[in-house]
């Protein structure tokens, strides 16, 4: 992959910020990579794990394209001990949750800020991440951080900010609400007899294949539930009990839950 970008720094070498970086070393071979890093811990792990030596502060540098992995609660801290007009000549891509647009431009002073919202898969390159661009960033530099975002994976952009706290329900949130399901289906393959590894097996497997099928084909859920259930059959006695039972309605009030909590701490950040 060719990205047109002369230096990335990676700010933050945590979880998210060391699948960026793998993604990056992988997928992105030309690409100039800098990491800032102050834990002691973690610079040791970056130094065993990709051979870079992070550097404590950032140094600013032309036309850099800066990615903000720290934890949001750092992110007061962290814009108040950098210099006047640090980000003036680079692009910020954020991957903090809850941090506004609106904060990141004023706390840097730079119009040129990309929010976004990845999830954990991106570890292995199967993310998801949803971006949105602020109004001053252009269609060339929209369209460099969705390159860079894409080594971790798939990427959506939308214009309207608010929908950023939906994309943390469904796409943050949603790794752990798939799981929480599977851990449902391990219950029941383990309760039925299959040893561990095999219920583990058999979930994974039928999740990813749903996944791929419905996608790769563009087939409805609903369609996929028809094409499954045999009149009288099996999987119609499981399907007709979620439905009674409001299964449904309960998982899509969950998401709702869970983005109307990142608009509350959104909230509470500004």
């Amino acid at each position: 992959m060719e990205i047109s970008a002369r230096r990335i720094v990676v700010i933050g070498a945590g979880h998210m910020g060391r699948a960026i970086i793998a993604g990056l070393r992988e997928k992105a071979l030309d690409v100039s990579i800098d990491i800032v890093e102050k834990s002691q811990d973690r610079i040791r792990l970056i130094g065993d794990e990709f051979g870079i030596e992070p550097r404590p502060t950032y140094e600013p540098g032309q036309d850099d394209v800066v990615i903000l992995a720290i934890q949001p609660q750092a992110f007061e801290e962290f814009s108040a001990a950098q210099p006047s007009g640090a980000f003036a000549r680079s692009l910020v891509i954020s991957v903090m949750a809850g941090v506004s647009i609106a904060a990141m431009e004023n706390a840097l002073n730079t119009v040129r800020v990309v929010r976004t919202i990845p999830n954990t898969p991106s570890e292995i390159s199967q993310g998801m991440t949803v971006l949105c661009p602020g109004k001053a960033v252009t269609g060339g530099e929209t369209s460099l951080a969705e390159q860079i975002m894409s080594v971790i994976g798939r990427t959506v952009t939308v214009r309207n900010e608010a929908l950023i706290d939906d994309a943390t329900a469904l796409c943050g949130g949603g790794p752990a609400f798939v799981a929480y399901i599977a851990g449902a289906f391990i219950d029941f393959a383990m309760k039925a007899g299959f040893d561990p590894d095999q219920a583990r097996l058999m979930t994974a497997q039928v999740l990813r294949g749903t996944a791929d099928l419905m996608y790769g084909t563009g087939r409805d859920p609903e369609e996929m539930c028809r094409q499954v259930m045999t009149p009288g059959g099996t999987t119609e006695q499981g399907i007709f009990h979620y439905r009674d039972n409001g299964l449904h309605d309960l998982l899509v009030e969950g998401l709702n839950r869970s983005a109307n909590r990142s608009r509350e701490l959104g909230r509470i950040g500004r």
